[in-house]
């Protein structure tokens, strides 16, 4: 067998390791897999559809930019015969999705921020994330781009929300785009000026969190007491940082590389 994958990006380290569970599960089972990287470009990925209908592959794997973009592509390739997997994201027609509840693996991010803040009324120091107004200031990190991804980021606030069994006023002051590190650090500097007192930041995924955290170095008023930073898909650089007990509190592990082995 053939199989052509067609990835969001592999600057995520997610997708990086996805990809290296593919190629494990592909060589153990004798599969030929051409991975292809749409780099984060919608159009990319028809392109790389429409080469691997000319390939002649035996089945197509797509981890969506856009869950629309592609559509017609699937249809041309499901036309030649050639079946197309979702992978994480669906996009619209293909004949089967492998993926998670986006709003469920939000939530459990979530449910770590409010956790955090919950040890910090236990121990008494609830006082030191609270702004001037006696508030918890919350930036949520989404990626609206991808319309299953808006759910995972109402489920980080309803995981926060739900979680946090206070009686201070929690109030968002901030939500944007950054689906990378890049980007991450970028949304978190724009936050960080126009709310200084911001202390927690969920985040939809390690790879946006970790340049999060690279911005709060920078504003030294922030530290592992007052700053609370989650992300999810657990990358080794976020482990890493949440065990030396760091402003980065949690993350969520979906065992990315597994899951690359097992959509075979």
């Amino acid at each position: 067998l053939t199989i052509g994958y067609t990835v969001q990006s592999m600057e995520n380290a997610y997708f990086v390791s996805i990809v290296e569970g593919m190629e494990a599960a592909a060589k153990e089972q004798n599969i030929k897999l051409i991975v292809a990287d749409a780099a984060a470009d919608a159009s990319k990925h028809v392109s790389q559809i429409e080469d691997f209908i000319s390939q002649q592959v035996d089945a197509i794997i797509i981890s969506p930019v856009d869950q629309q973009a592609p559509a017609d592509a699937v249809k041309k390739a499901q036309e030649a015969g050639i079946p197309v997997i979702s992978l994480d994201q669906e996009v619209k027609g293909s004949d089967a999705f492998f993926g998670i509840s986006e709003e469920e693996y939000g939530r459990m991010g979530g449910q770590i921020a409010g956790n955090w803040l919950n040890e910090k009324e236990a121990d008494g120091t609830i006082d030191d994330v609270l702004d001037s107004d006696g508030k918890i200031e919350v930036v949520v990190v989404r990626y609206d781009p991808i319309s299953s991804v808006i759910l995972r980021a109402d489920g980080l606030k309803k995981g926060l929300e739900e979680t946090y069994t206070g009686d201070k006023e929690i109030v968002y002051v901030y939500e944007q785009n950054a689906p990378d590190a890049a980007q991450g650090f970028e949304v978190a500097e724009t936050a960080l000026t126009a709310n200084p007192e911001v202390s927690v930041f969920v985040c939809i995924n390690d790879s946006s969190a970790l340049g999060v955290y690279e911005s709060c170095l920078t504003h030294k008023e922030h530290t592992p007491e007052n700053t609370c930073i989650v992300g999810l898909d657990a990358l080794p650089e976020a482990l890493k940082l949440i065990s030396q007990d760091t402003m980065y509190k949690g993350t969520v592990d979906i065992q990315p590389s597994q899951k690359g082995a097992q959509v075979f």
